[in-house]
């Protein structure tokens, strides 16, 4: 009997010590964004550009970070999560980086009451996540929208960035620096596209 009591005891404090040491989950957001600048009034503007929403793969379309673990794996991270939804954060950072990227342009999440829009940017991000090669993957397509709808300019984009050591907090920054950097691929095609008049 005491030995079946001390085992007890025994299983009860590794099982206590377990569920006291679980951590609580690691969150990550897509902070590398420039600062924005300065509001200009849309009427000083030579023209203005809405970010639409960002519409995601269902794959990206989860709370923990995805990671491709095999050519036919992903696994969705339990304790290393983004602290806000993923396509929110992509919005984010696009408008910033745009908006530091298009000085002639107005970087706008809606166009104002009453006035329409010169330009509206439509993105769909199929692959934001981690690669068993070491590499963050980045790929999507964006189309940009004039006035009626009408496509101005549509574009698919990828880009892998190499993680600089094992972890999370690696991969986060080399997705982040993906994303910026294909904001400002970005930013140099609407540039081309429409040169606003001095």
């Amino acid at each position: 009997m005491t030995m079946r009591y001390l085992t007890w005891l025994v299983a009860t404090a590794l099982l206590a010590g377990c569920a006291g040491s679980a951590s609580a989950p690691s969150l990550y957001v897509l902070d590398s964004a420039p600062a924005a600048r300065l509001p200009v009034s849309p009427a000083a503007s030579q023209a203005q550009l809405v970010v639409a929403p960002v519409e995601i793969a269902p794959i990206l379309d989860e709370r923990g970070i995805v990671y491709q673990t095999a050519p036919h794996r992903v696994v969705i991270a339990n304790h290393n999560r983004w602290a806000a939804p993923l396509d929110s954060q992509l919005r984010d950072a696009l408008i910033a980086n745009l908006g530091a990227a298009l000085p002639g342009v107005t970087v706008v999440r809606r166009a104002p009451a009453g006035q329409a829009s010169t330009m509206t940017l439509h993105t769909r991000v199929d692959r934001f996540m981690g690669h068993y090669d070491g590499q963050a993957r980045i790929a999507g397509i964006w189309r940009l929208a004039g006035a009626n709808d009408e496509t101005l300019i549509e574009r698919r984009f990828t880009r892998d960035v190499a993680l600089e050591e094992d972890g999370y907090d690696a991969l986060v920054d080399s997705l982040a620096a993906g994303w910026q950097d294909s904001a400002e691929a970005l930013a140099d095609d609407i540039a081309h596209t429409v040169r606003p008049s001095p």
